[in-house]
């Protein structure tokens, strides 16, 4: 799970991609610092109303009344279906230690401009606000004459708890308010809570279906289940009408029209009556199997959390024909649905797993299967990043906004490590050459679900957003590089460029940590200069030191194999250890012998 840091991070880069077109620039002489924060405060603010009412964005954002004479009031919405009026002050104030964010909330008079505010509103004292304001005055009557309506203070900021004097002041003034009643509540919405919300949000809702089946049978013990014969024409409407959320406990989606899919497609049209012959069937699980009134030879069930998981490309082949034109009622397929009532269980996964072992998968696509991926997915959802870590169609097709589980396995294996050199390799953590080398050689390892270093790599507590960001970093140092071998004339040059890529990130990586460990998922100007000078530099000194290494073996050879690379990488840690020290000379032994006394002092 991300970290405090990362959490912030989550949440202004999602304010940002959802708010920022709604929330535009104030018409005031600011510094564009100034007007980011403005915007990130008031888009807060916003989205506090979508997490605690759910509402739109723009609805949202058209409750806020931010500006001079607001009352230490950032936005007004009055939730009629909970009768709720909904008053909120945000702040956004970033933290000067991300991992311990505090004091980033209202302080006292902040708070207290908020209390007063709210008060004047409860009196009915309108005179003395903002235009934003009195254009609301309808609504915020309405709320004030509605009996039983509760006022609910709302405080979101980047930090957890709120300052001692100013929590004090709040639950005075709602404890003052709810002496006849309980018409008054106060709730600090910390980073936490915000990013919650952002992350639920992406979750793919649970699909339920009902499905006719024919010439069916079923088993109860030790587990529930029907099969029998379904319709393609009804199968393709449940694809149209819910899309890849029918898929979600599969390992992969459509793929499109490829491979034996194209088979598939022209036997649904032109050979209806042999489709059940020539198809190996579909899959499913559900939570729940309810029974309609029927017969043998034909019963409608209702399958609560339905999920296809083995026949994605036979759905998704057969809806692609649907499109072409209408689909015989000849046209059918085995189907076999098993009802999983617990989530927590793990059958369902052992049914994925055991079902599509039958066919030409990869390792990667089994990674599907790791709860953690989905995660990661929801995460990057919220901040407008597409993250496909099941193989389908659009996964396929290169775009700004989205990667794939390869690409991600690929960076994080490059620039996740530290190197080591071989008196502290196994005393240090992983050593990233470990990872470069088997990324080089055996590139499928580094995406197998059941092997160990997959969950180095996709480790339980890893953030979307940092995920995101060494993605960034990978592909554009992989331009650089790739650009490099482009431009070079010599053949040794070439390979070095070609085939030592994933060292030379590793290099990137070791001397640019606090670049490499920002929680930040994109780049700035500044930032990409500093890696494209660090890139050319280390691509320059790993090239010099590996020279003397070539006189029986090339590139390929040197990168691929652990007893070549891991001597290289030491040779290098001592080649910029030297350059180093002649950029920064030691000072005279006089000067330096208070700073180790110091830190003798300090290690004591």
């Amino acid at each position: 799970m991300p970290n405090a840091a990362e959490k912030i991070a989550h949440i202004e880069a999602a304010l940002r991609h959802r708010f920022f077109p709604l929330v535009p620039e104030r018409a005031q002489r600011w510094t564009v610092e100034q007007h980011e924060v403005d915007r990130c405060s008031r888009s807060l603010a916003a989205y506090a109303l979508c997490g605690m009412c759910g509402i739109a964005d723009a609805t949202a954002a058209g409750a806020l009344v931010d500006g001079s004479d607001d009352g230490g009031i950032d936005a007004l919405y009055f939730d009629r279906a909970r009768q709720r009026l909904i008053v909120v002050q945000s702040k956004y104030k970033r933290p000067n230690n991300a991992d311990n964010p505090q004091g980033t909330g209202p302080n006292q008079a902040e708070t207290l401009k908020f209390i007063n505010g709210t008060k004047a509103l409860m009196e009915r004292r309108f005179d003395g606000f903002n235009a934003a304001v009195r254009n609301r005055l309808d609504e915020i009557e309405e709320a004030l004459d509605t009996p039983g309506v509760k006022i609910c203070l709302i405080l979101p900021f980047l930090g957890e708890a709120l300052d001692v004097h100013a929590k004090a002041d709040l639950d005075a003034f709602v404890a003052q308010c709810n002496n006849l009643s309980d018409c008054m509540s106060a709730a600090v919405v910390g980073i936490t809570q915000t990013y919650d919300w952002m992350v639920a949000e992406q979750a793919n809702q649970a699909v339920d279906v009902r499905l006719t089946l024919e010439k069916w049978s079923s088993v109860t013990a030790p587990r529930k289940a029907v099969y029998g014969l379904v319709k393609g024409q009804d199968l393709a409407a449940l694809v149209t009408e819910h899309g890849t959320a029918l898929f979600e406990r599969n390992i992969r989606h459509y793929l499109g029209s490829v491979g034996v899919n194209v088979a598939i497609e022209e036997t649904v049209r032109r050979r209806p009556e042999d489709f059940f012959y020539l198809n190996n069937g579909i899959t499913a699980v559900t939570a729940a199997i309810t029974q309609a009134p029927g017969s043998a030879d034909r019963c409608v069930f209702g399958l609560a959390a339905f999920s296809i998981v083995n026949g994605a490309q036979t759905a998704g082949s057969i809806t692609t024909a649907s499109l072409a034109a209408a689909i015989s009622e000849n046209a059918k397929l085995h189907i076999t649905i098993i009802e999983v009532p617990d989530p927590a269980d793990d059958f369902a996964v052992r049914v994925t797993r055991a079902r599509n072992y039958q066919n030409q998968v990869r390792g990667v696509d089994f990674a599907a299967l790791d709860p953690n991926q989905e995660r990661i997915r929801q995460e990057l959802a919220a901040v407008g990043i597409r993250y496909h870590y099941r193989p389908s169609a659009e996964s396929r097709i290169r775009q700004d906004d989205a990667f794939t589980l390869e690409e991600a396995a690929l960076a994080l294996a490059c620039l996740a490590f530290v190197v080591t050199d071989g008196p502290r390799r196994g005393h240090r953590g992983q050593n990233a050459i470990d990872f470069v080398v088997i990324a080089k050689r055996e590139i499928g390892r580094i995406w197998e679900q059941e092997g160990a270093i997959y969950s180095n790599l996709f480790p339980a507590s890893i953030s979307g957003i940092r995920i995101c960001r060494l993605v960034r970093i990978y592909q554009f140092i992989d331009r650089i590089l790739a650009g490099s071998e482009r431009a070079e004339t010599a053949y040794d040059r070439r390979m070095f460029f070609r085939h030592g890529r994933y060292f030379i990130m590793a290099f990137v990586a070791h001397r640019l940590p606090r670049l490499i460990a920002k929680a930040a998922p994109g780049l700035t100007a500044e930032e990409e200069r500093e890696i494209s000078q660090e890139t050319n530099h280390l691509s320059e000194v790993i090239f010099a030191t590996s020279r003397a290494m070539q006189v029986d073996r090339g590139f390929l050879a040197i990168f691929r194999n652990l007893t070549d690379a891991q001597p290289l990488a030491e040779k290098v840690l001592l080649r910029l250890a030297e350059l180093d020290a002649a950029h920064n000379p030691q000072p005279p032994a006089s000067a330096a012998a208070p700073a180790l006394a110091q830190a003798a002092t300090d290690q004591a």
